[in-house]
């Protein structure tokens, strides 16, 4: 702001000045009154007030400047020097009453005509028009293109169990029941049966009436005789040679499984031998020994006790040192794991893991371990599951709930091998379908080693091969776009593949069907 706008309002400011100066220095007019030899813009002699454009122009407060009155353009206020150093001088007074309101100027011109606006968007279309007239058929057009298949139907499934004699079956039989797998699972579960049947033992048809004996036949020509035999052995050299002569038991002993009677003497001629011929006549034996074997079968053990029957090892038997373990079925807590010692004939169910209606063990899979089984059960909640026996301590756990709940897993249902310390075989998670899991036995973990047809799907692994090459397992697989094909793992490292796209595309080359 320029010193002559300012001088005459700073003008109308003096006498507040000139007051404000003497109550901050109590006289105005002392000997260190400032004058205009340093080179700021005093605006008036006689009141010494001064004009500078910011605080930082203001000079150093001190005696030559004391009592001096500044205007701070840049604040619009003023600043004196006092013995304190340089101090705000506060010059606003009151508040002035609002003035009144001026009269309304006049209306502006009109301003340039603006941009033409953009286009509005479209209006709803209007009603269809009427139908015209029929146009002359054209000519037929090719064939479209076939559409893809349809998705795959469910599978039918049977079963089949002993029926003991009863009601169903008065000599026994065959229970089948058949059903379609709603859930894929590959397994025939209680809701899924359709339909039950039983085939039945017929009782024993009396003996036939023999047959007449036929006419005897005609006497066969004479042969011709045979050369002479060679020389027999010369006889004993002394009376006191001992003789041994062997011949097979009489049939009256019952040595079904074969025997041998020996007989020993002097080659002495008593009993009206020859002495010293050399051979052991009836008189001169004096010692005789008969070896005698007899084929014996007997009924181990009666598990059923009554007419019904145990049917042992229907589904799975196994050899443990001197043991038997196997399933049977005593007629009270259905088909269970049952054990017999051949070393002391004792028979006994190693464990009842589900009551009246049988856990059916190694259905599908049983295998041994070390001094442990591995197998399959139906404890009736968790369905068809991996589960364990140790003979060492007579202990039986489930192993796995691979399907969580009531759903059945069937674990190998299609394969399972042993690789080491771990077992590998297909099972059925109630989300991914049927794949290859593993167990490993050293520290009891499980886990699904490949999803191969990835999703809800099933890749049926290992349905009509499974076989070890080293540390690689080689087995048929389904990844749902090029079929069922020759698939491997590596148990070292964990990586499988398809090994070869035998039929190649969709389509199926099933290897190890027919051999493996």
């Amino acid at each position: 702001m320029r010193k002559e706008i300012i001088a005459p309002v700073l003008v109308l400011l003096m006498l507040l000045a000139a007051g404000a100066y003497m109550m901050l220095n109590n006289d105005g007019n002392g000997p260190n009154s400032p004058d205009d030899g340093d080179g700021n813009n005093q605006i008036d002699d006689e009141w010494d007030v001064y004009y500078v454009q910011s605080g930082d122009d203001l000079p150093a407060c001190g005696s030559t400047t004391l009592g001096r009155l500044y205007y701070v353009a840049d604040t619009a206020g003023f600043e004196t020097c006092t013995s304190a150093g340089w101090a705000f001088v506060d010059l606003t007074g009151p508040a002035g009453a609002d003035g009144a309101d001026g009269t309304n100027g006049a209306d502006g011109v009109n301003g340039t005509q603006g941009m033409v606006g953009s286009d509005g968007s479209d209006g709803s279309d209007g009603s269809d028009g009427s139908d015209g007239a029929d146009g002359v058929n054209g000519t037929t057009g090719q064939d479209g293109m076939n559409g893809d298949d349809g998705a795959s139907g469910l599978t039918a499934l049977a079963i089949t169990t002993p029926e003991p004699s009863g009601a169903n079956c008065v000599n026994g039989g065959v229970k089948i029941e058949v059903g379609l797998d709603d859930d894929e699972n590959g397994s025939l579960e209680a809701s899924e049966i359709d339909y039950s049947t039983f085939v039945c033992d017929g009782t024993t048809g009396q003996d036939g009436t023999n047959g007449t004996d036929g006419t005897t036949g005609q006497d066969g020509t004479n042969g011709t005789d045979g050369t002479n035999g060679a020389d027999g052995a010369n006889g004993s050299a002394s009376p006191n040679t001992m003789l041994t002569s062997i011949s097979s038991p009489a049939a009256s002993l019952g040595c079904t499984a074969g025997g041998r009677v020996m007989e020993q003497g002097l080659d002495n001629g008593d009993g009206g031998g020859t002495a010293q011929n050399g051979v052991l006549e009836s008189g001169e034996v004096d010692y005789t020994t008969t070896y005698c074997s007899a084929y014996k079968v007997w009924q181990v053990d009666d598990i059923n006790s009554g007419g019904g029957g145990s049917s042992p090892g229907y589904r799975m038997e196994i050899l443990v040192g001197d043991t038997l373990y196997f399933g049977a079925n005593d007629g009270s807590s259905g088909y269970e794991l049952w054990a017999h010692d051949t070393s002391n004939s004792s028979t006994w169910q190693v464990a009842e893991m589900r009551g009246l209606a049988g856990s059916n063990p190694g259905q599908y899979m049983a295998i041994l371990v070390g001094d442990t089984l591995y197998f399959d059960a139906n404890d009736g909640s968790s369905g068809i599951e991996l589960w364990a026996h140790d003979t060492s301590n007579s202990s039986t756990w489930q192993v796995a709930d691979i399907r969580s709940g009531s759903g059945s897993s069937t674990p190998g249902y299609y394969m399972e091998i042993l690789v080491g310390d771990t077992l590998y075989f297909s099972a059925y998670d109630g989300s991914s379908g049927q794949e290859l899991w593993a167990h490993d036995t050293s520290n009891s973990s499980t886990w699904q080693v490949a999803d191969i047809n990835s999703g809800s799907s099933t890749s049926t692994p290992g349905q009509y091969m499974t076989i070890l090459v080293g540390d690689t397992l080689y087995f048929s697989a389904n990844d749902g776009s090029s079929g069922t094909e020759l698939w491997a793992h590596d148990t070292s490292n964990s990586s499988t593949w398809q090994v070869a796209d035998i039929n190649s595309g969709a389509g199926t080359s099933s290897p190890g069907q027919y051999m493996a």
